[in-house]
């Protein structure tokens, strides 16, 4: 499911994007196809504006999906080691901690980082 909004969104920044960089282009130019909708050439600034805040914002959502979609194939890849690590009963932090120990990373900002993901992810794992 996630595969499709990923797309979906790609598409919707792709399309957004064209429509903030036409109207910035184009801003104030009497035969602009944004006539059709917008008579009015001083509404070109906030055709751009909000387009642009909307292209961030996606920006966003596709960064948010393909991240936690890391973690998820991460978390799948190691899944029978998870599953016997909690059989032994170790807990969330220790697993995440020998993922992320395998992968290198032992500390710092972007460890810490990591680890809170990986935790979320593991929460979710069964």
């Amino acid at each position: 499911m996630s595969g499709f909004f990923l797309g979906l969104f790609y598409i919707l920044a792709v399309l957004i994007s064209l429509v903030a960089c036409y109207s910035l282009l184009n801003a104030g130019n009497p035969r602009s196809l944004l006539r059709i909708f917008f008579p009015d050439p001083g509404n070109d600034v906030y055709v751009a504006m909000v387009s642009s805040v909307l292209v961030f914002i996606l920006g966003f959502f596709i960064f948010f999906i393909r991240d936690r979609e890391g973690f998820r194939q991460l978390i799948e890849a190691n899944g029978d080691r998870i599953r016997d690590l909690r059989k032994k009963g170790e807990s969330e932090e220790n697993i995440a901690d020998e993922i992320l120990a395998a992968m290198g990373s032992h500390r710092g900002y972007k460890h810490n980082l990591a680890r809170k993901k990986l935790m979320i992810c593991l929460s979710e794992f069964k």
